[in-house]
């Protein structure tokens, strides 16, 4: 017998075909990770938001239920599409907020953030690589986020000396 695997291809008129995007813009389409930016754009050089990683994160999870329901951030509303992620992002210590009132849902995730939330969602194993990157010191809260996310493919530097964590 000949197996055949078919598969749907994105719909968006941004994301090149044979793209090194392509495969995981696919991936997190199908699996109501998300849905891009309207039917035929992805925007794939835009920002990500903050809301939108951890968002991106717990629908990876299984979208499950927080235990919290009290938000101690002001500036995440009860009815926005993160709330509850949010909520389950810092009760699985994922991430603490910017401050203990402040989320920064709007804010730009940098590298170094979307890193480290990636590492904390894996329980923060160890990782046993040598640090090449200039801008990352040895004391920076995402330095073994970074190493880990580079280790084991999750990402690479900016150039081979340079993260670019901002």
């Amino acid at each position: 017998t000949i197996e055949v695997q078919f598969r749907v291809r994105s719909s968006f008129v941004d994301v090149p075909s044979g793209s090194y995007y392509e495969d995981a813009v696919d991936w997190a389409v199908a699996n109501g990770i998300t849905t891009g930016m309207d039917a035929a754009h992805f925007s794939p050089d835009g920002i990500c938001t903050r809301a939108q990683a951890v968002t991106f994160l717990w629908r990876a999870a299984g979208s499950p239920e927080p235990t919290a329901s009290e938000m101690t951030f002001t500036d995440v509303k009860a009815d926005s599409y993160y709330d509850k992620a949010v909520l389950w992002a810092v009760e699985n210590k994922i991430t603490s907020g910017m401050s203990d009132t402040l989320f920064a849902p709007d804010a730009t995730c940098s590298r170094s953030q979307i890193v480290t939330f990636l590492y904390r969602m894996q329980n923060s194993p160890e990782s046993k690589a040598e640090n090449p990157f200039t801008d990352v010191k040895a004391d920076a809260y995402y330095a073994n986020a970074v190493l880990w996310a580079v280790e084991n493919g999750v990402t690479t530097g900016a150039s081979a000396t340079t993260f670019d964590p901002a």
